[in-house]
């Protein structure tokens, strides 16, 4: 019987259990959490078949699945328990392995690029993956069979495996991931402030959506990849200027840059097909 130990209920964790559970991955999930309401509503929920205060050794694998802070940690004392597989689903490489050094060379960084702005095991799906991106960040220290074995967990709950180095992963998700939840958070509190939301359409909705996400997890994350936010934070804060100045002066220069960013988005729409 192969059993996973899950640490960390919520979306991202709970929905590879069930996944692995409909795909026969994993005989027995063994779930851990800080949070005991979500470790119970993950026992009735069948996402996990029992509970448990912290790793054992009888693990065939082990899926840290809780906010970036925490994951160096937790993947330390896995190593420790488990000879088996040991690995994340964390938004942000670089600082984990950095604060794992020496890194354990069963550990293997991932980060499957699903989620949503739900969370909890109560969102937890189990075909959350399907036909969606697992990047796989391995370093010189880590385990061939570890990753091989990894890559085969991902596979087989649908998703489509790629590789990456920690620094190229970090610096693209500060651009796609990280940056627009940065700015969600900060349109939703300014936009708080200056309201009442009134007539809200949808465009109001779609745009504040990620302003929902778990507050842990983008703590952690907007801290940890700060310095490859940064930058991208800076180009945004001057293109914003440069969209005030047109828009002052109106006429051709605005309509340009409006064309630009409507240009940009439609060449985006097509190759994302």
């Amino acid at each position: 019987m192969r059993s996973l130990l899950l640490i960390g209920t919520g979306l991202v964790g709970g929905s590879f259990a069930k996944a692995a559970k409909t795909r026969a991955v994993f005989d027995r999930i063994v779930g851990v959490d800080r949070d005991r309401g979500a470790l119970d509503r993950a026992l009735e929920l069948d996402i996990i078949d029992e509970a448990a205060d912290g790793p054992g050794s009888d693990c065939d694998a082990v899926c840290v699945a809780v906010p970036v802070g925490a994951i160096a940690d937790h993947v330390r004392d896995a190593a420790l328990h488990c000879s088996g597989p040991v690995f994340d689903v964390g938004s942000v490489k670089g600082p984990v392995i950095d604060a794992l050094h020496p890194m354990p060379p069963n550990f293997v960084p991932c980060h499957p690029i699903a989620g949503s702005e739900l969370h909890g095991p109560t969102a937890a799906r189990a075909d959350l993956f399907e036909d969606r991106v697992a990047v796989m960040t391995p370093v010189a220290e880590t385990d061939g069979g570890a990753l091989d074995a990894v890559r085969g967990y991902w596979e087989a709950v649908g998703a489509r495996v790629v590789e990456q180095t920690p620094v190229s992963h970090d610096r693209c998700f500060a651009l796609v991931s990280h940056l627009p939840h940065l700015v969600a958070f900060a349109f939703m509190d300014a936009a708080a402030r200056a309201g009442p939301f009134q007539h809200v359409g949808n465009g109001f909705r779609d745009f504040v959506r990620i302003a929902g996400a778990d507050v842990d997890v983008w703590t952690d994350i907007l801290h940890a990849n700060a310095g490859q936010i940064r930058p991208r934070l800076d180009e945004l804060i001057k293109t914003l200027g440069d969209f005030r100045s047109a828009m002052e002066k109106g006429g051709e220069s605005l309509r340009r840059r409006v064309e630009s960013a409507a240009s940009a988005k439609r060449a985006f729409d097509e190759a994302d097909r």
